[in-house]
């Protein structure tokens, strides 16, 4: 089923998904119980219970996503054939190095996740649950099956953190992230924090990862980074989207990316007029335009803005309640960045 919406079980709490248009009564597959639903209203974007298609996903990726893409795959091609081609000359030799790396790589990761097990607390049905409910709903509405364990520590180098390497994948979150947003008030924050992360996931943007590898351990064509890492900063962009695709709420993500970017202290003291400035700055300098270039993630103006930019285009409600707060000298201000970040043609679809 492609479509449809998740409706729980009013006895046990077990999720079905159902498809839209159906009103009446539902037997529960796991208690046996009978229970009301009624899918029969679908918007065009998604909402809090709809489930997220393929085809819908496509359509919450960045639309530069898809070109940088294939600039990456012309890029991935000949390096393939090329470490092939040493393969085969070398007798082999060049695929026991590759093979080394790899699994350098993978032993580090599982004993960095065995020391996370050893001194952080799983998010689980038992310990920090309200979170664990909305990683299962937002698992759900992605129909994403593959298991994901989320981690809660005092590790102090990381806010949120998404950790993937092959079937290795597992999110860190800060003990004051989850301080900052109890569950009770701040539920739509968490759904955009871990849907840009299940999101990411299910839109595989970890393709490249083991090619990246590859080409940061041979010195001679570390240049090949440069045509690889505008995907990679793309990617980024797509989470944040559809992150905001799953909260449908702009001022919850904004919120949250406040509280990841500074802490809930003085999350509030962050405004959109200071962010603006520092955009425009960093537009029309050169060194910011080299930071970018040799960055794996776009600047944090450029990820704030666009989010509102995608917000304006896909969710114009959401937009316009956003938006309502500011004067109409910063409203216009936003209004001649914005398409710089989210591109829109002359009859307003995306390019």
């Amino acid at each position: 089923m492609k479509h449809g919406k998740i409706i729980e079980c009013s006895c046990c709490g077990q999720a079905h998904k159902l498809p839209f248009g159906k009103l009446g009564t539902v037997k529960c597959k796991t208690c046996s119980a009978s229970f009301e639903a009624d899918t029969r209203s679908k918007n065009d974007s998604p909402s809090i219970n709809n489930v997220i298609s393929k085809h819908e996903l496509k359509k919450l990726l960045h639309p530069t996503e898809k070109s940088r893409f294939l600039i990456a795959l012309l890029i991935a091609f000949p390096i393939t054939i090329s470490a092939v081609s040493l393969i085969f000359a070398t007798f082999g030799l060049v695929l026991i190095g590759l093979s080394v790396i790899i699994f350098t790589v993978w032993f580090v990761l599982q004993i960095s996740k065995a020391s996370l097990i050893g001194s952080s607390v799983l998010v689980s049905p038992h310990n920090f649950p309200e979170i664990h409910e909305i990683l299962v709903e937002v698992k759900a509405r992605l129909e994403y099956k593959k298991n994901v364990d989320i981690y809660i520590t005092e590790n102090g180098n990381v806010n949120a953190f998404l950790y993937k390497f092959f079937q290795t994948k597992f999110i860190l979150l800060n003990s004051e992230v989850v301080h900052s947003m109890p569950t009770s008030e701040c539920r739509e924050q968490f759904v955009w924090i871990l849907g840009r992360f299940i999101g990411s996931l299910k839109a595989k943007h970890a393709r490249f990862q083991l090619l990246s590898i590859i080409i940061k351990s041979i010195e001679k064509i570390k240049i090949f980074n440069l045509l690889i890492l505008p995907y990679e900063r793309a990617t980024q962009y797509s989470g944040d989207q559809i992150g905001m695709a799953l909260c449908s709420d702009l001022q919850s993500a904004i919120v949250a990316f406040d509280k990841l970017l500074v802490g809930n202290d003085i999350a509030k003291d962050v405004q959109i007029k200071g962010l603006l400035e520092q955009a425009n700055q960093l537009h029309f300098s050169f060194f910011g335009r080299i930071s970018k270039i040799l960055s794996t993630h776009p600047h944090m103006t450029d990820r704030y803005l666009n989010l509102i930019a995608f917000a304006r285009y896909m969710y114009p409600e959401e937009f316009q309640k956003y938006i309502a707060q500011f004067d109409n000298v910063t409203v216009s201000e936003m209004g001649s960045l914005l398409p710089k970040y989210y591109p829109l043609n002359k009859s307003g679809k995306q390019v």
